[in-house]
């Protein structure tokens, strides 16, 4: 029992330490504001001497999942006492006040992808134990999740708190132009926005991509074809009505296609599976959070 309680205690701690581990790594790339690939290249490359180095502990695939899911509870901990300790100091005001910005979301999305692709080609190329890693992908799905559901939740609500006066703009590609146009002046904040607006739903296309692998080819294609088509344009004429955003043509335009991609990248991974294990396994991403993606009808 002393035995058990003690390997417990002692992977705890292992998973805690790993957390924090991510956490240095983001610590450079959230002070470099009005920087992106540096940050980037630092969040990933970090990410991946990390992921490379829990594999000499015991239960890595465990250990690898659980402190992604632990940096982004701690993430959104911190999100919280700091929004809350601001909003003290301002005397509660009706509205979210910035102290981030969406590059600060990216280096945490990759930092978890950076893991994800290392541990998911590590069982691709290797004999694996499907135990483990079907651990791994239980609480990894989670924590992506948990930083997902933050990410949208921070774009389309607390950052809208406060009305505004918002026309509408249904002209194609005109938006478009306009970054084409800024980019010299503005290329940082043209390209947080830009691409941005492009692979906001690229998660929500692979996600809708795997809980539909299974399913008859048309009722897939109709669902990933139609879905985002009605839900983008729900989403931009709420943003109209309630006036708390720009209601735009081409931001619908690119959030479908950025759903779309999502879906192709999980056809085209689940292929590469296929070639990379030796017909070993036939999905790229295991198991989704609660549910099987491997067995789920």
């Amino acid at each position: 029992m002393n035995r058990k309680i003690s390997d417990a205690v002692s992977m705890k701690l292992r998973c805690v330490a790993v957390a924090l581990a991510y956490i240095l790594v983001c610590v450079p790339a959230f002070s470099m504001t009005g920087s992106i690939f540096l940050p980037l290249l630092i969040s990933f490359g970090g990410s991946l001497i990390i992921s490379a180095a829990i594999c000499f502990c015991e239960n890595s695939e465990s250990v690898a999942g659980v402190s992604q899911l632990l940096l982004m509870l701690f993430w959104l901990l911190f999100a919280a006492v700091k929004e809350l300790s601001l909003q003290l100091q301002a005397g509660w005001e009706l509205k979210w006040i910035y102290f981030f910005y969406f590059d600060k979301l990216l280096m945490l999305g990759t930092v978890w992808l950076a893991n994800a692709l290392f541990f998911v080609i590590r069982r691709l190329l290797k004999d694996s134990d499907e135990k483990a890693y079907k651990s791994y992908f239980r609480y990894s799905g989670r924590a992506f999740i948990v930083f997902y559901a933050f990410l949208l939740i921070y774009s389309f609500v607390l950052i809208r708190l406060e009305r505004g006066e918002y026309p509408i703009n249904l002209t194609p590609l005109s938006t478009v132009r306009e970054y084409i146009s800024d980019y010299a002046t503005i290329p940082y904040e043209v390209f947080m926005m830009f691409f941005g607006n492009l692979l906001y739903f690229a998660p929500l296309g692979c996600i809708f991509g795997m809980l539909l692998r299974r399913r008859k080819p048309l009722l897939k294609i109709t669902v990933i074809f139609f879905f985002p088509i009605l839900a983008f344009s729900a989403l931009e004429l709420s943003q109209y009505l309630l006036q708390n955003g720009f209601c735009e043509f081409d931001d619908m335009a690119m959030n479908t296609l950025g759903f779309w991609l999502g879906a192709a990248l999980c056809k085209l991974a689940d292929r590469a599976a296929v070639k990379l294990s030796g017909g070993r396994h036939d999905t790229f991403w295991g198991s989704y959070i609660l549910i099987d993606a491997d067995t789920a009808r």
